[in-house]
């Protein structure tokens, strides 16, 4: 069997780690990583997380001329009338078939809003909080809250698989 090559566009390792971990139930995948530029503010709402996972999917999936390339996008997301951190997952095929997904949801610490919602990124506050210049690049938010129960790694796990739910499922995808 031939491996699969998976271009992650970012550098970050968590993310880096939960595309490997994601392929790797489904596929023997050599996974590769390129930091690119999002095209979105670095601490995007909504649609740009969207738009962010996408390009970043695009440029790394090009640059490195892989067979899937993968965007991992985090952002803020307004729902019900509460905000809610989430990363936004966008897997593209060689052939330009797509598939999205979403990490779990948690929600945003109403005091970290307003610094938010100006621009400043999440894993800039949450250093602040923590304590760890590096919090991003480790447990992340997540892994801060849970006390080390669930981490970034394994929250971003779970946006890859499911948005490899079509790939995996194949001739079962009802179009």
């Amino acid at each position: 069997m031939m491996k699969l090559v998976v271009a992650v566009g970012s550098a970050n390792p968590v993310k880096v780690e939960a595309v490997r971990r994601a392929f790797s139930r489904f596929w023997e995948a050599e996974v590769r990583w390129l930091e690119v530029d999002s095209g979105v503010p670095a601490e995007p709402f909504g649609i740009a997380a969207i738009e962010g996972a996408k390009n970043r999917a695009r440029k790394a999936l090009i640059a490195l001329n892989a067979d899937f390339g993968v965007g991992i996008e985090g952002g803020i997301f307004h729902l019900f009338g509460n905000y809610y951190c989430a990363g936004f997952v966008w897997v593209e095929r060689r052939d330009g078939v797509y598939g999205t997904g979403t990490s779990g949801w948690f929600e945003c610490p109403g005091s970290l809003l307003p610094e938010l919602l100006s621009g400043t990124e999440l894993g800039d506050l949450m250093a602040g909080l923590s304590g760890k210049v590096d919090i991003k690049r480790e447990e992340g938010a997540i892994g801060f809250f849970t006390r080390g129960v669930v981490n970034r790694v394994d929250l971003y796990t779970h946006g890859v698989l499911m948005a490899l739910a079509k790939f995996v499922a194949a001739e079962r995808w009802p179009g």
